[in-house]
Order: C-alpha cells, then sequence, then structure tokens
C-alpha cells in the first residue's frame, strides 16, 4: 500500500510539471481512491506528447547549467580570495622584513630605538552630574589652552618631526609603479641599442642585451648609478646631454621611452620586481630615518715617543708628494719617504721616520683617533699591501691584503680594529686587524682612488674613478648608498669630525660636500681649474684643497670661500693642515711642500725628500 502511494505521489508531481498549468487547472473532483487516481495519472501522462517532454527537459538543463556556473563563480571567487590571501601575507612579510631593515639601520647609524607608543586608556564611565559640576576654575582648567614656556616652545619647534612608522614607508613604496628590466626595459634596449652594443660588437665595450653585461658598465666606466639618473652615462646619452648622443646616427627616443629608462635608474636599475621594490622601499626608509650625529668626543693627542733615529733616504730627484696626512688630535704631519715615512710637527719641522720595507709607498693616513697610521705600499705591478703602525710606539701593528699592484687608497679605524685598501683591482677591500681576515670587497665599476671610515667605524666611503661615492655598511658589508660626485674621478674624501659631512675633491675640478645620513648633496664649488686631486678636514672643520692648477683653496665647512692661493707652478697632489685653520700644506709633482697662509696670503716652499734637507 505505502509503495503504490509513493508511485502516485511521484506520478502526480511529474504530471503537474510537464502538463500545461491551464490543462491542470479544472474544477475540483471529490478525491480518488488510490486504485483510480492510479489509473488517472497513468492515463493523463500517457496523453502527453513528446513536446510537453522535450520542454520540461530543456527547462530542467537551464536550471542545472545556472547550477553549474554559480559552482564555477563560487570556485573563481575561492581561488582569487585564496591569492589575495596569500597576497597579504606576502606584504606582511615583506612589511616586518622592513621593520627589521629599519631597525638594523637604526641600529648603524646611533639612533635611539623607538619606544612603542602608550595604549590610550580606557574611557572612564560618566561620572554623575553632581560631580561633573565641581567649580568653575576646573571647568576653565579644561577648556583653556596651556600657554607654553617660550624656551620650551622653541625646542618644541626646532625639534625634527617623528619619522613615518615603517609600515608607512613600506606601503608608500608599495604602491608606487615599479619598472624593471624584464620585460619592457629589455625590450626597449635591445630595440633600440642592440644593433651596436651586443657581444659580437660591443661598441665602446658595453653590451645591452643581458642584465649583468649593461651593469657591467662599457669601456668608459660605469653605465648605471643606481637611483640616479643624472649620473648614469645611459641616460645622459640616450636624453643627450652628453656625447655620443643616443641611439647614434637616429632620432631621440621618444618622451615615453625616455621616461622609462629614468624612472627604471631612479628604481635602482634593477632586475626584477622584487629587486625594485626592495630598493624603493630602502630608499624611502633612508629618507625617513636622519637622526642626528653627534660629534666624537675629542680624543686625547697622540705623539711618537723615542723613535729610533733614521737616516733620511732620498733619489736622484725627489718622488712627487702625493699623500700628506695630518693627525686628527695632534700636530703631526705624514708624508711617504723612500722606504720610509717621514713625519713632521705643525710647522713642518722634521720630527721623526718610520720605516717601511716596500719599494714604493703610494699613501698614507692616519685613524680618527690618531693613535695609528695606515701606509699604502708595494711593489707596483706586482704586490700591495697595507702597513698599519702604533703611531706611539712607532711599532708596525701587521701588513694586510693582498693586491697585484700598490693601493691607491688605505684607512683604518683601530677602535673598531679594521683597515681598508683599494686600487686598479676596483674592490673596496676591509679586513680585520686582529687576524688579517677579510671582513667585505664591495665591488666598484673602475679604479677605487680614495677611502675614508666614518669616525665612528660604522662607514666606509670609497670613492672610484667612474665618478662614484659608494657608502658601504661596516658590519655586513651592505652597500648602503651611492652618492654622486662628477663624470669623472673621485680623487679625494673626508669626514668632517662629526661623520655627518663628507668632503670629496672631484675630477670636474669641484669640492662637493654630501650629508651622507640624507644622501644627498649640500654645496659645491668650483675650486679648481683642471681636477681637484685631494681634500682635507682641519681644526674646527675647515676644509682645505688641492688641485691641478697649482693651487691651494680654502672653505669652510658649509663650502664659503676663505682664500686661494697663488698657481704654485706644478699640480699639486695632497693636502694638509698645519697648527690652525689658517695654514695649509701641499705637495707637489716636483716632491715640493708649499705652506700656504690664507689669512696673510704668503707662500713659502721646503723639499723635504732632497738630498742635503
Amino acid at each position: 500500500m505505502r509503495c503504490r502511494l509513493l508511485v502516485i505521489s511521484l506520478l502526480a508531481t511529474v504530471l503537474a510539471t510537464v502538463v500545461p498549468a491551464q490543462e491542470t487547472a479544472k474544477e475540483p473532483a471529490p478525491a480518488p481512491k488510490p486504485g483510480e487516481r492510479l489509473h488517472d495519472l497513468l492515463r493523463q501522462i500517457g496523453k502527453l506528447d513528446a513536446a510537453a517532454w522535450a520542454e520540461r527537459k530543456a527547462a530542467l538543463e537551464q536550471q542545472a547549467k545556472a547550477a553549474d556556473k554559480q559552482a564555477a563563480d563560487l570556485r573563481a571567487q575561492a581561488a582569487r580570495l585564496q591569492q589575495q590571501a596569500k597576497a597579504a601575507d606576502e606584504a606582511a612579510a615583506a612589511v616586518r622584513a622592513e621593520i627589521v631593515r629599519l631597525e638594523q639601520l637604526q641600529k648603524l647609524l646611533g639612533a635611539p630605538p623607538a619606544e612603542p607608543a602608550p595604549a590610550k586608556p580606557a574611557a572612564k564611565p560618566a561620572a554623575p552630574a553632581k560631580a561633573e559640576a565641581k567649580t568653575d576654575d576646573k571647568a576653565k582648567e579644561k577648556t583653556e589652552p596651556k600657554t607654553e614656556p617660550k624656551v620650551e616652545k622653541q625646542a618644541k619647534d626646532m625639534a625634527p618631526p617623528a619619522a613615518a612608522p615603517a609600515a608607512m614607508v613600506a606601503d608608500a613604496a608599495a604602491s608606487e609603479p615599479l619598472v624593471f628590466w624584464r620585460g619592457r626595459v629589455e625590450r626597449l634596449l635591445q630595440d633600440q641599442c642592440s644593433s651596436c652594443h651586443e657581444p659580437g660588437e660591443k661598441k665602446g665595450g658595453l653590451d645591452v642585451t643581458t642584465f649583468a653585461a649593461i651593469r657591467a658598465g662599457g669601456g668608459s666606466g660605469r653605465t648605471l648609478v643606481p637611483g640616479d639618473p643624472e649620473h648614469s652615462r645611459l641616460w645622459l646619452m640616450v636624453s643627450q646631454q652628453e656625447r655620443p648622443f643616443m641611439p647614434k646616427g637616429d632620432d631621440p627616443l621618444p618622451a615615453d621611452e625616455l621616461q622609462l629608462l629614468r624612472t627604471w635608474i631612479e628604481q635602482g636599475a634593477c632586475e626584477d620586481e622584487a629587486s625594485a621594490r626592495a630598493f624603493v622601499r630602502a630608499q624611502a626608509a633612508a629618507n625617513k630615518a636622519e637622526p642626528q650625529a653627534a660629534p666624537m668626543a675629542a680624543a686625547p693627542a697622540v705623539l711618537p715617543e723615542n723613535l729610533p733615529p733614521l737616516p733620511l733616504h732620498t733619489g736622484v730627484r725627489p718622488a712627487a708628494v702625493k699623500s700628506l696626512a695630518r693627525s686628527p688630535v695632534a700636530d703631526l704631519i705624514a708624508m711617504p719617504g723612500l722606504q720610509q715615512v717621514l713625519l713632521f710637527d705643525a710647522q713642518f719641522e722634521p720630527f721623526g721616520a718610520l720605516p717601511c720595507p716596500q719599494p714604493a709607498i703610494e699613501c698614507v693616513n692616519f685613524t680618527a683617533d690618531g693613535s695609528q697610521l695606515v701606509v699604502g705600499c708595494g711593489e707596483p705591478g706586482r704586490t700591495g699591501i697595507a702597513l698599519v703602525y702604533d703611531v706611539r710606539t712607532g711599532r708596525q701593528l701587521g701588513a694586510f691584503g693582498a693586491e697585484r699592484d700598490v693601493p691607491l687608497a688605505v684607512a683604518a679605524h683601530a677602535g673598531r680594529g679594521l683597515v681598508a685598501l683599494g686600487g686598479a683591482g676596483k674592490r673596496a677591500r676591509v679586513l680585520r686587524q686582529r687576524d688579517g681576515e677579510e671582513l667585505f670587497a664591495g665591488a666598484h665599476d673602475d679604479y677605487v682612488l680614495s677611502l675614508q671610515f666614518s669616525p665612528d667605524g660604522k662607514l666606509l666611503a670609497a670613492g672610484d674613478r667612474a665618478g662614484a661615492i659608494q657608502l658601504w655598511e661596516v658590519d655586513g658589508g651592505r652597500l648602503g648608498s651611492t652618492l654622486p660626485c662628477s663624470a669623472g674621478a673621485v680623487n679625494g674624501l673626508a669626514f668632517a669630525s662629526g661623520g655627518r659631512l663628507l668632503a670629496a675633491a672631484c675630477a670636474d675640478g669641484s669640492v662637493r660636500g654630501f650629508d651622507i645620513l640624507a644622501g644627498k648633496e649640500l654645496w659645491k664649488r668650483n675650486a679648481h681649474r683642471g681636477e681637484a686631486t685631494a681634500v682635507a678636514f682641519g681644526p674646527a672643520d675647515t676644509l682645505a684643497s688641492a688641485g691641478q692648477d697649482g693651487c691651494l683653496d680654502v672653505l669652510t665647512s658649509a663650502g664659503k670661500p676663505v682664500a686661494t692661493s697663488k698657481a704654485l707652478g706644478e699640480w699639486l697632489y695632497s693636502v694638509a693642515f698645519g697648527a690652525s685653520g689658517e695654514v695649509v700644506f701641499g705637495g707637489d709633482w716636483l716632491g715640493r711642500v708649499h705652506r700656504f697662509d690664507s689669512k696673510s696670503k704668503q707662500v713659502s716652499t721646503a723639499s723635504p725628500l732632497a738630498a742635503g734637507q
């Protein structure tokens, strides 16, 4: 009986869905018995034609397709949500990594750690009306602003703005449209430049067919300065600011293609999106984090004691005075001699000499505390090392490095036990004095000509022949930033005592001052006709430079001119201050040392390497 009822119910349902409504909507009849009902339903179904069945089937297929589409849409939506979740995870990881880098930068620069913002106190429950209306004085105290003391207000106005949180910096960097090698830049350079700059041709020594090749540069040196189009030869030539104009013999690039190249260089001239995003974020973080560098505490004067007497070595003719260095804390000047380092007092009177077993000495440099003297020496074309001496005892502390030629620049930091050397190997090498282990070798596009540690020893500034100043983080050997100097060589570098101002002597004849924390040029003085060959800070951070024009130039730490000597007849290669910020010594090609008094404009000359001196 139950099965019969189920069959009847099923047949009734089918009949209701297939038979048109007007045919089924009749006057209600008395309820039939179950057997009669079944026979009646079968008779009605048997009367249905094929069109009714097809119509019903089509309607059901439409419903099935609609359900399938809805399921597909939901699956696609789920996939998109999964991708969005993955992207959000990656963004969160990138922000956390940026926070770590920002903390490292803060630690590197010696800034105090950021304190977490205090939690907002929970709202207090409303007090009864009676308690709210206590006294007019208290209401007045709440509504009227307090007047700050004048001194406190001025101090608050002068305080630097708080740095933006790392997450905000990262978000701003992430929102910037990124341009990188893979894709548009690669296609542009291969379409416009590869006919003349490919592995088989390489005009000018430049290959633009791969990322590694274009970053390696051409025969004339640095092609790209990441972050700085105005000192990238590629940009200068394609924008037709520097000859030879590119593309050679063709119309200039359209504005949109020029903008593409400029943006690529501004964002680090990176190979892929991840590298470009990291560069932009690092630049944004560096621009936000500009703590003031505290000046170094004055170190006690260090002078040699009981140096053994050494006879002066002289040659057929005096060698060029390629280097002069003044101790930052004492009236002591050093210069290269023949297999010895000569020491003078601040009046340039002989003080003593340190023996050097190497046949050639190229450069000398004091540490920031004056306790050590580092000497770049070796055998030309064969070997090159840095010798470190204890200034007080004259004892040699060690020999460091293994260059294939005499180093062109050396530096040392006694407090951190470091020594650096660079030259034709195109590397700024930093070694540990304790065991001679090389900590890192920073790559340059051309010869390294100048090196200086910051006074705190956390940064190494390295200038090269391609016109770039690279700031290397000593802890880890990471390239912190690149400062533009000129289209030619960076012949000399000097840190002011505070460690934030870096001066450079450039091949275009200029002397420039850079804020290393802000990563920007503060001032520029066109000091010399021909190359500026050397630069040095003196007492009270007075600055002096020497040049190929044979002149000594004295200026303030803000780049304001103080005095310039007359032309002294020969190229000057080196410069150092005497006993005061008014007296400057410069060494020339003929082995002479000129004394220039910037106040009286008087010049006198000595030949410390000549026989009979």
